[in-house]
């Protein structure tokens, strides 16, 4: 019965927060359930988002249903982890949304940690990017125009309008600022190293910047913003949970950028300001003053484009 209580929290309660994009609101109310009864991993990842969902929303069950939760993330993790090589025609679209629920949960465990006395570190958030990345391993099964020609996550995946690139302004002000500090990291004789990878983490924060302020459909915003840790290289994912400074300089600026599409009814509620905590304490006092900047547009809830030069 327990199962079923999920698939139900999910179907009238879980969903229309998934699908405030009216294009996928048939994806996540309809098509995603089809496919997970198809797939058993991912009625698995289906429940524990579910069930981590439940157990905010009830605080008064809610250790029993984080403890649930934890029990059907293990379940989809064992399949996910050994199955990867035996993605298929038949079973691409279910494996990327497997990945897409798990990103959710590793992003609620970020802006909601159930365990209160240990702090979020960089290393934590550098799992959750990593996820993130096997995404785009799953998307490279067949070529994108394949997935948005047909198949059913073809709303999810559309192109956008162009948008017009903003001259000027506080953010695009930082981040010149910061590409700077980044030209000063030493290079190397390989293509991809720290320097190299935190300029690229840099341009892609500009262009994602601009795609979140384009007219053409406001509420898939949200889901544009998380195009940039899909974009960065693994080893600007490593430098995150290394702890290195220009690395989480950057990740701080998206952090400010992402903290007003936190949904007060969802599970990413309070991830922008867990990042700078968990950025500002990995940090040297010699490197405060880089953070100064996003630390205050999350906590006062500034918009980038409203703060200070």
């Amino acid at each position: 019965m327990q199962s079923l209580r999920l698939l139900h929290h999910y179907s009238t309660v879980v969903y229309p927060a998934l699908g405030r994009d009216e294009t996928t609101v048939t994806l996540w109310k309809t098509v995603v359930p089809e496919i997970a009864f198809s797939h058993e991993f991912l009625m698995h990842g289906l429940l524990a988002m579910s069930a981590l969902h439940y157990a905010r929303s009830h605080p008064e069950q809610r250790r029993q249903y984080v403890l649930v939760s934890s029990y059907y993330q293990n379940l989809a993790l064992q399949y996910f982890a050994t199955r990867l090589h035996d993605i298929n025609e038949e079973n691409c679209e279910a494996f990327f949304l497997l990945s897409t629920f798990i990103f959710i949960i590793t992003m609620c465990s970020i802006a909601d940690p159930q365990d209160l006395d240990t702090p979020i570190s960089p290393r934590d958030i550098a799992q959750s990017f990593t996820l993130l990345q096997g995404i785009k391993t799953i998307l490279a099964f067949k070529p994108l125009a394949r997935w948005r020609e047909q198949g059913p996550l073809a709303p999810l995946l559309q192109p956008w309008a162009p948008v017009k690139p903003t001259q000027s302004g506080p953010f695009l002000v930082q981040m010149d600022r910061i590409s700077n500090l980044a030209r000063d990291i030493d290079p190397s004789f390989e293509v991809i190293n720290p320097q190299s990878s935190c300029l690229l983490a840099i341009e892609s924060l500009r262009t994602t910047y601009h795609s979140t302020n384009g007219e053409d459909n406001k509420k898939s915003i949200p889901r544009r913003m998380w195009l940039w840790p899909i974009t960065v290289t693994n080893l600007f994912i490593e430098l995150i949970g290394n702890n290195h400074p220009v690395a989480l300089i950057i990740l701080a600026h998206f952090a400010a950028l992402a903290r007003p599409f936190e949904r007060q009814d969802w599970v990413n509620q309070g991830w922008s300001r867990n990042i700078i905590e968990a950025v500002s304490r990995s940090l040297g006092e010699e490197w405060q003053q880089w953070v100064a900047w996003p630390r205050r547009s999350v906590q006062e809830c500034i918009d980038v484009d409203d703060m200070d030069v």
